[in-house]
């Protein structure tokens, strides 16, 4: 089975790596560790990406930090913001370090007895960006303004 998985991974890892160049994307690749880095501006904040290919658990998992950390005085404020987003996500998620004050947008699909179609890395990539360029200024503001529970959570809908 992990010879498969391997097999599987390095099969999605190239058609990860062809849609990327079919689309003139710019990254960097490590074709060992089975990882992709790029990055994309937004309307407003850069945006760097990871992509890896897990062949052990079968997983494409697709991982954007947020440029910026959550000052202490602000994490609680953090919490309702993430946890708003989130609740009207129909793909991926944010997930919020509340300890060390990061929030990082995270999407997986599996390629468990399959294989993945340039499409799906295609669907994977933009949606993440929208995603992530549609919140990551609204986080942002909650971390550097004092709004309410009330206010937020009007502010991210």
């Amino acid at each position: 089975m992990a010879d498969n998985g391997t097999k599987q991974a390095k099969i999605a890892f190239q058609t990860l790596c062809a849609m990327l160049d079919e689309k003139d994307w710019h990254y960097d690749k490590d074709e060992e560790k089975l990882y992709i880095d790029c990055g994309a501006q937004g309307e407003d904040l850069p945006m760097q990406i990871r992509i890896s290919i897990d062949p052990d658990r079968q997983l494409v998992l697709l991982l954007s930090e947020m440029p910026y950390a959550i000052p202490t005085e602000r994490k609680d404020a953090l919490a309702i913001a993430v946890s708003a987003a989130n609740y009207g996500l129909v793909d991926g998620c944010f997930d919020y370090g509340y300890k060390e004050g990061r929030i990082l947008f995270r999407i997986t699909t599996s390629f468990l007895n399959s294989l993945i179609s340039k499409n799906v890395f295609e669907y994977m990539l933009y949606t993440s960006c929208y995603t992530i360029d549609n919140y990551n200024d609204k986080f942002l503001v909650v971390a550097k303004t004092d709004m309410s529970a009330e206010e937020i959570l009007k502010f991210m809908a």
